[in-house]
């Protein structure tokens, strides 16, 4: 029997939770190893000897190959573990689906990190503002490129942009943005993938290292 999977990843860190939740998904065991940010953890010497990054996620495959970035990890799962497909069955759906991802990936979640809004202002609540304006700009395009009237985020069934979309909703949350009153359709399908078994599983609060 082989090795499985080791995660390497913090309970609520969202990149950490998108590869969790391909990973029960696609029913792929794996080990988790919780890093903790807060205590800064993912730069101590002994992570950075494993994980030269310093950022999480990082997934050990079974040979002990080191793979980084959660759109890169989604990528490589769905290669090796074709079920249940997270980026369509044709070229243009993966494309689509890609997009809705990168909105949340490249445009959204990396100004709201706690490195950017440090760097962007000393004080607190100057930080929560930039967040916010951040956050409401992302979820905005999102909600005009996505389908109108699908089920999930991209169609008709689950796929990475609802992986992608559900941990930002739950950062605009914590960030005290009325989500329903100002994104209702995003709202509905986040509680909507927090009600499937995998979804359920791997939400932060489930995770053996969670703070609550």
């Amino acid at each position: 029997m082989s090795r499985p999977y080791t995660l390497y990843g913090y309970w609520r860190s969202s990149a950490s939770w998108r590869v969790r939740w391909a990973l029960l998904l696609k029913k792929v065991p794996f080990d988790t190893v919780p890093v903790n940010l807060l205590k800064g953890e993912h730069r101590s010497d002994a992570h950075l000897a494993i994980n030269p990054t310093g950022l999480l996620p990082m997934l050990v495959t079974p040979e002990s190959e080191k793979l980084v970035q959660s759109m890169a990890i989604l990528s490589y799962l769905d290669e090796v573990y074709a079920s249940p497909p997270l980026f369509g069955s044709t070229a243009l759906q993966g494309a689509q689906i890609r997009a809705l991802c990168e909105i949340i990936n490249a445009d959204t979640a990396p100004l709201q990190s706690p490195r950017v809004q440090k760097r962007h202002h000393v004080d607190a609540a100057e930080q929560v503002l930039w967040a916010q304006d951040w956050i409401r700009a992302g979820l905005s395009s999102f909600s005009k490129v996505r389908p109108a009237g699908a089920t999930y985020a991209a169609g008709e069934t689950l796929s990475a942009a609802d992986l992608f979309l559900v941990p930002q909703i739950y950062n605009a949350l914590r960030y005290k943005i009325d989500v329903a009153a100002e994104f209702p359709e995003l709202m509905r399908i986040y509680e909507l993938c927090l009600e499937t078994p995998e979804g359920a599983r791997a939400a932060p609060d489930k995770q053996r290292d969670a703070v609550v």
